[in-house]
């Protein structure tokens, strides 16, 4: 009896090992999809504050309210996002996916606005607080390196707009300084 013992339990480990492995296996899939990065998760809720954009051909920045909201997608691997920002006509309203592409390592955005879709890729580099996007653009008829740099500070979103004609210096476009929001 005593040598069935040590069988008996190598076997039920044997087993209890394999159940663990194939319920990981099937888990496998929907662990892999919600590959999001934690810097991605400054998005999620809903922000207020204002909007700033340079004036063309001066050093003025005219200043509108702004409100951004964001949700966690269906997927898990990024967010949707409703920006809206003051106008002389009332409020203009855009919508944006923001997805990971765990492959590339790069976010997949996908916007609207105005009833026109665009879909970019955009490099991702993450330090502390501040995480840059940056991908090829045009601006004004020429080519340039766009850079988004979104940092979030205790109750607070920032994230602003850059370009580079390729001379090494960044233009600044436009900024939202959003504050936390609850209802």
């Amino acid at each position: 009896m005593s040598n069935n013992l040590p069988i008996d339990c190598a076997c039920l480990s044997w087993r209890a090992f394999l159940s663990a492995g194939f319920a990981f296996i099937s888990f496998w899939p929907a662990l892999k999809a919600q590959q999001t990065p934690d810097w991605m998760f400054v998005l999620e809720g809903s922000y207020v504050g204002r909007y700033e954009v340079a004036l063309e051909d001066s050093d003025e920045v005219l200043t509108r309210d702004a409100r951004l909201d964001g949700l966690r997608n269906g997927k898990e691997n990024g967010f949707v996002l409703q920006v809206s920002t003051e106008s002389e006509n009332g409020f203009e309203k855009s919508a944006q996916m923001w997805s990971w592409n765990d492959e590339l390592k790069m976010v997949d955005i996908a916007s609207l606005s105005d009833r026109q879709a665009e879909t970019s890729a955009w490099f991702v580099s993450s330090v502390g607080l501040t995480t840059t996007l940056t991908r090829g653009s045009s601006d004004a008829n020429n080519a340039v390196i766009e850079r988004w740099r979104l940092e979030r500070l205790p109750g607070q979103l920032r994230w602003d707009k850059s370009v580079n004609m390729g001379d090494g210096t960044w233009l600044f476009r436009w900024r939202y300084v959003l504050d936390e929001f609850e209802d």
